[in-house]
């Protein structure tokens, strides 16, 4: 058998890359004329050897539809059979990134939802517009009233110049701290400002709706900082059965079969209460402000106990 020519190699290759941007719909004009100007028959004329694969892949059933500078995948090569109930799940989805406050887990989410609709053929993409689900949602108020700080936090987070900022605390006293800004953390009942406190060296974690006050300093963040990191072990059937969360990795297991933790970047209030839930199978070992911290918490919730 002949050895194939390298500018068929080639093809193969471009072929696949192309269908690989098609599936994942990212296949923009610019891209993908791209994509084929760096191929070896390409180079004079791009839009020609486009055409060419446009018609090949035509030749084997797939229909590719141009929209907006952007190519389409109309009967995708792996197609997802959806339930009603899926279907709605992402039209709710759909309408929630539509409300959703600008940023990156804006993006990462609405690129997950592109490439999820990728893979849905055009009879079930109908369905999706068409589809009435048996609850009805509305996002419209969910951020209305924090919208707009929650984009001017999305862009602290971007220009990393240290900020000023003045905030409830939980006893409802105002606190003043100057900090770097790190991400906007969504959690399931609540949005906060995650940022680096400068004199702490810890990460805090202010509740958007606590926020009073944000000035911007002209002082330009470093790109290194070193939060004080938290070291603890975990003992027993939680040893075995713990599951890292994120910013914390393992050291593994001691000599007496304890699991030792490195935990970084967590609100040092909200870790507190997390180790709390533990109980003796807990242990802090670093830094000894945090064992302090630990053992006063420890402390001032059996008082209270004992008082009732």
């Amino acid at each position: 058998m002949s050895k194939l020519p390298e500018k068929y190699n080639d093809s193969c290759v471009k072929m696949f890359q192309f269908l690989q941007m098609l599936t994942e719909d990212r296949a923009d004009y610019d891209s993908v004329i791209e994509l084929f100007s760096n191929s070896k028959e390409g180079k004079n004329n791009p839009n020609v050897t486009l055409n060419k694969y446009l018609n090949t892949l035509k030749i084997f059933g797939l229909k590719i539809k141009k929209h907006n500078k952007k190519y389409h995948l109309l009967n995708p090569l792996f197609k997802l059979d959806l339930t009603k109930h899926e279907l709605e799940t992402i039209k709710l989805l759909t309408e929630f990134m539509e409300v959703f406050p600008n940023g990156k887990n804006k993006k990462n989410f609405t690129g997950l939802l592109e490439k999820v609709s990728a893979l849905i053929p055009d009879s079930e993409k109908s369905k999706i517009q068409t589809t009435e689900s048996d609850a009805d949602y509305s996002f419209k108020f969910y951020f209305s009233e924090y919208k707009k700080l929650l984009e001017e936090c999305e862009q602290y987070c971007i220009e990393k110049q240290q900020l000023k900022i003045s905030y409830r605390n939980e006893e409802n006293n105002e606190n003043t701290i100057t900090a770097t800004p790190q991400e906007v953390k969504y959690f399931k009942r609540k949005i906060c400002f995650s940022v680096f406190n400068t004199s702490t060296r810890e990460i805090c974690d202010i509740p958007i709706n606590e926020i009073t006050k944000i000035i911007q300093l002209p002082t330009k963040s470093g790109e290194a900082y070193l939060s004080m990191t938290v070291v603890f072990k975990l003992k027993s059937r939680l040893a075995k059965t713990y599951k890292l969360k994120d910013g914390e990795t393992s050291k593994g297991y001691d000599e007496a079969g304890h699991l030792i933790i490195v935990n970084k970047n967590e609100d040092h209030g909200e870790l507190l209460k997390r180790l709390m839930r533990y109980g003796t199978e807990c242990e802090v070992i670093s830094p000894k402000s945090f064992k302090i911290k630990m053992k006063n918490l420890i402390r001032n919730t059996l008082e209270n106990y004992s008082k009732k």
